[in-house]
């Protein structure tokens, strides 16, 4: 727990030093430069959070195939704690098998007379979207029980704090789609805000990267060699080489979706120079072709995101040095500076005067009541945490609401406590100052 209390505030400055508040506390009535066609849309810039672009970024909308990201993500993390291997074979249950037989639908054509690896299985839903395989994974993770997956996918949502949602199946169709094929009931369809797909992403990046492996194949065959293969062609037409890719953008992932109730969407990412970006976008509007689900107008509208993003921002590392001082309880000293644990990284515009601010807080249980640090403490101690965040044109402030980037702070030297005689000393110089000034303050009573 961390005192409610700001025990320092610092101000540091890349370029110049100005006095400020913490950007996302300022009000700024100025919107990024970019007219995005979609119902919400939505940027960050991946390993800080922070948001570069928000557009009803916190509407809960439908999210189709997207859906997919949360079995990925239970997939793989299931995988590490080794409940399932990727060469474990997968039997077809009947709703797996019915869904996957619907060519109107992404998807592989699965057999109920064989097996499938985990692996084939899995590229063919990162890859392709195939639903069929999506759910006879989903069964796996939940030993065949849908009512259990659906908690299983509510309880990430809570862990991820993904904030308002609507989860009824793992693939992201509708119940017309499926209506006769799986035991599904109408509870309309999955949802989530964009806000929430960004979350999702990058945790899903950030925690098993593994998954760009298979998000960022073109074009792989199903069962290859066997009279059953069939050529997948990933939904992403921004990877390289397809038809909606940018020479500008390596676009490496992440996930398409479509239905009539959420549109067209899209969440990608690309890294360059260093930073990676993660954009959204739900229910993309072509204004010249309204109808046309093949228009590509989700990703000439994330394109439009990512260059905006890489043209005009860099991420940047600065360290803070010895800027925070805190106040010691029976140490040799009365004060010390504390530092930060690593270098925070920054999401700045680029050319502009960057401005930083930190605040922080202690740990009670280094602190007493006064919040002082209590001695002795160890150099490499972790004593608190700070929030440092960087100037911030738009206001859109960090993927979590937060003011900034939360970093460790500690001690870069032992604090040592004060020995005896110093300590019986202070005791002895505290009291005289009381006495001279209750003397003095009597004296001047005299006189009035």
């Amino acid at each position: 727990m961390y005192l409610k209390k700001i025990i320092t505030f610092m101000l540091v400055t890349v370029v110049a030093t100005t006095s400020f508040i913490l950007p996302a506390q300022a009000a700024s009535k100025t919107k990024a430069p970019l007219d995005i066609q979609a119902n919400a849309a939505f940027m960050i810039e991946a390993s800080t959070g922070k948001v570069l672009y928000n557009k009803n970024g916190d509407k809960q909308l439908g999210i189709a195939s997207m859906t997919k990201m949360v079995t990925e993500y239970l997939l793989m993390e299931a995988i590490k704690e080794g409940k399932i291997k990727w060469d474990e074979q997968l039997p077809i249950s009947k709703s797996a098998y019915n869904v996957s037989q619907d060519n109107t639908l992404s998807n592989v054509p699965l057999r109920q007379d064989k097996t499938y690896s985990v692996r084939e299985l899995t590229e063919a839903m990162s890859i392709y979207s195939a639903n069929g395989a999506t759910i006879a994974i989903a069964e796996k993770l939940a030993n065949g029980d849908e009512n259990k997956y659906i908690n299983m996918m509510d309880k990430l949502a809570e862990k991820l704090e993904l904030g308002p949602h609507n989860f009824v199946n793992s693939t992201g169709l509708s119940y017309e789609d499926v209506r006769g094929k799986t035991t599904q009931k109408d509870k309309g369809e999955n949802e989530l805000t964009a806000r929430g797909v960004a979350k999702l992403s990058r945790a899903l990046i950030l925690d098993y990267p593994e998954i760009l492996d298979f998000a960022k194949v073109e074009e792989k065959s199903f069962q290859a060699g066997t009279s059953d293969e069939i050529k997948m062609e990933n939904w992403n037409w921004m990877l390289p080489g397809l038809i909606n890719s940018d020479k500008n953008l390596p676009v490496d992932g992440l996930k398409t979706g479509t239905t009539d109730h959420a549109g067209m969407t899209f969440a990608g990412t690309a890294e360059k120079n260093g930073m990676r970006l993660i954009t959204v976008i739900m229910n993309a509007k072509d204004k010249k072709n309204p109808k046309d689900e093949h228009s590509g107008i989700r990703f000439v509208e994330t394109a439009k995101m990512m260059n905006y993003g890489f043209n005009n921002y860099d991420l940047i590392s600065k360290g803070l040095g010895n800027q925070f001082k805190v106040n010691v309880y029976k140490g040799d000293k009365l004060t010390e500076t504390l530092t930060t644990q690593k270098e925070p990284k920054f999401v700045v515009p680029k050319n502009a005067k960057v401005e930083t601010a930190a605040k922080m807080t202690l740990k009670e249980d280094k602190t007493n009541s006064n919040g002082e640090i209590v001695a002795p403490v160890a150099k490499g101690t972790v004593v608190g945490k700070a929030v440092v965040a960087a100037n911030d044109p738009f206001n859109y402030g960090y993927l979590d609401n937060s003011e900034g980037v939360t970093i460790d702070v500690i001690t870069d030297h032992d604090i040592e406590k004060a020995g005896f005689f110093l300590r019986s000393w202070r005791v002895t110089k505290d009291g005289l100052n009381v006495a001279k000034n209750y003397v003095v303050d009597g004296a001047k009573g005299w006189f009035k």
